[in-house]
């Protein structure tokens, strides 16, 4: 039997996976969380084998939080990415994090709970895309870099920027050389369309 946890703050997923094995001998939901915290927690109560989590909680990219610190655990169960993003960014961001396997929301809950056995016994299940993804991908910026991509593209300057992160108007003059050089672009309005065109913005305004 494959026990797995689902991480997700939206009820219904967990609720939906937990009505289709309904009667199944083969998978056991041993627990849910809704927020990074909670999923260690959980995890490091229950031992699943599999952890099933979404990458955005609470508007943030916590599940990618998840997977780092279950990934550099001792004896760390297989995570499968669960998620409403497609971007090939976040593809790249979770193989290359450690997780195990990367699935749409959209799909079909047998195919959710097939991937759950799949990497249960070990196996990894990523879209076709993966190997054009992780060739072709940017790669997301970091926690910091995003903080000042968000304010950005609220269209704060340099120094509301540098207030805002508590850092020097240098520091943010440099973080934004080197978003600039990274991805290509030539202006402060490409770089923000380019953060919300892979979704690094996630569900802010």
């Amino acid at each position: 039997m494959i026990r797995f946890v689902v991480v997700d703050d939206h009820p219904a997923i967990a609720a939906a996976i937990s009505a289709a094995i309904d009667g199944r001998v083969d998978l056991a939901l041993v627990g849910t969380a809704a927020t990074a915290g909670e999923a260690v927690a959980v995890v490091a109560r229950e031992r699943p084998d599999v952890v099933v989590c979404d990458l955005w909680l609470d508007g943030q990219p916590g599940g990618l939080d998840v997977l780092a610190r279950l990934v550099g655990s001792p004896a760390p169960p297989h995570v499968l990415v669960l998620s409403g993003f497609d971007q090939p960014s976040f593809l790249r961001a979770a193989f290359e994090g450690g997780a195990s396997g990367y699935l749409s929301k959209a799909s079909p809950v047998e195919a959710i709970l097939d991937a759950i056995l799949a990497v249960g016994r070990g196996e990894t299940r990523f879209p076709d895309v993966t190997l054009r993804a992780l060739r072709d991908a940017p790669r997301r910026p970091s926690d910091r870099e995003l903080a000042a991509i968000r304010l950005l593209a609220r269209g704060a300057s340099n120094d509301e920027i540098a207030v805002g992160l508590g850092i020097s108007i240098k520091t943010v003059e440099s973080h934004l050389r080197r978003l600039f050089g990274r991805y290509g672009v030539l202006s402060r309005t490409e770089l923000a369309m380019l953060a919300v065109r892979e979704g690094w913005l996630g569900l802010e305004p």
